[in-house]
């Protein structure tokens, strides 16, 4: 088989970024030709408050993509599938369009794969021509992925249900803590009065990094035994603030900037519990840092966003109110108590659900259904 991907890859990492580079290494081990086109427009973490916003430079750092991998589609080797992470905003969205246009000329099947939770409400309330163009490339879609059954409805009345597919994510294997490592911890804990709390995600106010701070603050004036280990890129627009609550909380935080590999698996095993109390506006998908944080044998405390339902159960984590830190701190202190059974639940529905392999075999399972609705229809 033979594959063209085109979104955003390494660095700056993301949810889809990181997706994205892990798809792209197991299908090349599993002997599938692969071809990336790179659409990111910096390196660096933006303000969420410039995402999907126009501007000379993202023009310019767009076109070079745009145009190779448009060329690629319309005069390189065939392919079998044209593989598309596009981006949720109207602008960033309509960016991509010319790859599927491109695919539509040379009767391939594209496939495009929303990794969030906002892609109807940005439909919905897009008009006009961009309402147009949008419905368009959804006409010619050979297949939309979601993350989560939940989210199938963002393109329910859209596309015949027969085109929606629900792929989870997956976590790298050099991040999947063993069975022993587990075990360990969970010794650990018996003996360790500390509450240990990670958040691994970029820092964004609409990630919940001021809210989980607040949190800590609470939870330490309360007198309770409390640590918290903080890695991620910090949003420009509230570092001032972040950087304030290090310095107050500076005996029980650790920000540790952007960790990777083992570095990353080694947070999240020194922690009991990971946090994210999401609020974000463009909604969230089914966010891998919470996958990894399973993976790991950390209880979950987060909110009821987006499709994060659709992989949270209550056996090993609780969900708390977006915006209110009493209610995260309260979320923490529960986990806490029963950590034990938290620890190992969500380690095992990790392990049966979301290792890297079944990932790109999912993947692999919507191209194989793909190219077999097209061999029917050409019949």
């Amino acid at each position: 088989m033979k594959i063209i991907m085109i979104g955003p890859f390494p660095p700056p990492i993301n949810g889809m970024s990181l997706a994205n580079n892990m798809l792209f290494e197991g299908l090349i081990k599993r002997g599938t030709i692969v071809k990336i086109i790179d659409t990111k427009t910096s390196t660096k973490r933006e303000n969420l408050s410039s995402q999907g916003k126009i501007s000379i430079r993202k023009v310019v750092a767009s076109i070079f993509p745009l145009m190779k991998g448009t060329l690629r589609i319309l005069f390189g080797k065939s392919c079998d599938i044209v593989y598309i992470t596009p981006a949720q905003n109207v602008n960033g969205y309509l960016k991509y369009v010319p790859f599927m246009w491109a695919a539509r000329v040379r009767k391939i099947p594209y496939v495009i794969h929303i990794h969030g939770g906002y892609f109807r409400k940005m439909y919905d309330s897009t008009s006009g021509w961009k309402r147009k163009i949008i419905d368009k490339s959804l006409n010619g879609l050979a297949g939309a992925i979601v993350l989560g059954p939940s989210l199938r409805y963002m393109f329910e009345g859209l596309i015949p249900n027969e085109k929606i597919f629900v792929c989870e994510n997956g976590v790298e294997d050099e991040i999947f803590a063993t069975e022993e490592e587990i075990k360990d911890k969970i010794e650990h804990w018996k003996n360790d009065d500390t509450i240990r709390i990670v958040y691994l995600s970029n820092l964004l106010k609409t990630k919940g990094i001021l809210d989980l701070l607040e949190a800590v603050k609470i939870l330490k004036n309360e007198g309770k035994k409390v640590h918290l280990d903080v890695a991620g890129a910090i949003e420009p627009e509230i570092r001032t603030e972040v950087e304030k609550y290090f310095s107050e909380l500076k005996n029980v935080v650790t920000y540790h900037g952007v960790v990777n590999g083992q570095a990353k698996k080694k947070l999240l095993l020194d922690n009991y519990i990971f946090c994210l109390p999401s609020n974000h506006p463009l909604g969230e998908g089914q966010p891998i840092s919470i996958l990894e944080a399973m993976a790991n044998g950390c209880a979950i405390v987060t909110t009821d966003h987006g499709g994060i339902k659709d992989i949270v159960l209550n056996s090993y984590g609780v969900f708390v109110e977006k915006e209110n830190s009493r209610s995260t701190a309260h979320g923490i202190e529960e986990v806490f108590k029963s950590y034990e059974d938290y620890s190992y639940n969500a380690w095992m529905q990790a392990k049966d659900r979301f290792s890297y392999s079944s990932f790109v075999r999912r993947i692999e399972a919507v191209f194989d259904s793909v190219l077999k609705n097209r061999e029917q229809n050409d019949k």
